[in-house]
């Protein structure tokens, strides 16, 4: 199969210098990415300059690697991958920055005026264009919770995928506690341990 995996944190700048992001190493990202090579899969893989995880390796010929910085490059990046590449699969599991500052200038802000109030506005979502852009694909999002308990996490999942039309979600974080829980549309949980079982998982799926 073709198969379109997300990886790792966007960078919204607030100057030439400065930026918010998040704490996403896109470890996991890759690791899915890469048992997906394995198997034997073609894969796409956006990959953001933030990641901190052991890079993919350029030799891999199973693996396309494009990068990103800010959520419009992937915007940009996933709309000329629709019209260009026929997609089977999307895992969108990069942790993209909930925020972002609109007209962030070229400069530095100076900080000789002291202190300093800027309006941040939410940055807009990818997941619910997945299904226009690939209207064939199997598109799995991710919820990660770290507030409320795990039935809310859970809750939170099955409503993304009513919202943006996914077949399945990857919920995970503080509020599902320990390991990973995939969410099919029709219903149906699997709990997965760790890292390696659900990347075999996704990869077998």
């Amino acid at each position: 199969m073709s198969v379109l995996v997300t990886i790792g944190p966007t960078q919204e700048p607030l100057d030439a210098m400065r930026l918010i992001s998040n704490r996403s190493t896109g470890e996991l990202g890759t690791l899915i990415a890469e048992t997906l090579a394995a198997r034997g899969h073609q894969v796409i893989a956006l990959r953001g300059t933030g990641a901190t995880a052991s890079p993919i390796p350029l030799a891999n010929d199973k693996i396309r690697l494009i990068p990103f910085t800010t959520t419009e490059d992937i915007r940009l990046a996933l709309e000329k991958l629709a019209d260009e590449t026929r997609i089977n699969a999307v895992y969108h599991a990069a942790a993209v920055s909930d925020f972002y500052l609109p007209g962030a200038g070229t400069g530095k802000i100076p900080t000789k005026e002291g202190a300093l109030t800027l309006t941040l506005e939410p940055t807009p979502k990818l997941l619910p264009n997945m299904r226009s852009w690939f209207p064939d694909a199997r598109i799995t999002g991710w919820k990660f919770e770290a507030s409320g308990n795990k039935e809310e996490a859970l809750a939170a999942g099955r409503a993304q995928i009513s919202a943006c039309a996914t077949d399945s979600c990857v919920v995970n974080g503080p509020s599902y506690g320990e390991g990973f829980g995939l969410l099919s549309r029709e219903g149906t949980l699997i709990h997965l341990a760790d890292r390696n079982a659900l990347c075999a998982h996704l990869a077998e799926s």
